[in-house]
């Protein structure tokens, strides 16, 4: 008879959680960084799901309190860019790129599809693009709601346009949707 298998040891995840005007905003962050942000009407993390993700939550305020610090700010309107250290371990080399790409749109600015397409190499990418913002773990830090169609409109957001809309309206006050061109890229103010 053969022993065991080993199981691997849980990986530590700090939880914490902030109030927002659109609901309850949660940080998961280990050693390395943020891990993830959960907007609003996404699930708090569980036991159940932690121990299916082979992780243990746990309350570690000096690895969420930087990505709370920066949320509050941000959301009582400060533009203080997001300097925290992420974990994007899980993402495939093209998603980190593109989340990079992304990274870089500033605040009050948006840029479309195709823009950050070839801004990550892959210019004939758009869709993938697509895909791999609506899987970003970290949406605020990772700027996704600043990316819109070609045609100036919104298009998705994970957490829901309702999210998108009052991001980009806390950015820019009120939206509007005749964005004015800047450059070139489909980058537009």
């Amino acid at each position: 008879m053969s022993p065991a298998p080993r199981q691997r040891p849980l990986e530590t995840v700090a939880v914490a959680s902030l109030r927002s005007p659109m609901g309850k905003i949660w940080i998961l962050a280990t050693e390395r960084g943020v891990r993830e942000i959960r907007l609003g009407s996404a699930e708090a993390p569980s036991r159940r799901e932690a121990r299916a993700r082979g992780e243990k939550h746990v309350r570690r305020p000096r690895w969420t309190d930087p990505a709370k610090r920066a949320l509050e700010g941000y959301l009582a309107g400060r533009r203080a860019p997001f300097t925290l250290p992420l974990d994007l371990a899980r993402g495939t080399p093209f998603m980190r790129r593109v989340w990079e790409a992304t990274r870089r749109v500033g605040h009050g600015s948006v840029a479309s599809y195709a823009a950050i397409a070839a801004r990550a190499g892959s210019p004939r990418a758009v869709r993938a693009v697509g895909n791999a913002l609506g899987a970003n773990p970290i949406p605020i830090v990772i700027p996704c709601h600043r990316v819109i169609y070609s045609d100036r409109s919104l298009g998705g957001f994970s957490s829901g346009l309702a999210w998108k809309r009052f991001l980009l309206e806390l950015e820019r006050g009120q939206l509007e949707l005749t964005l004015k061109p800047k450059k070139r890229l489909g980058l537009f103010r």
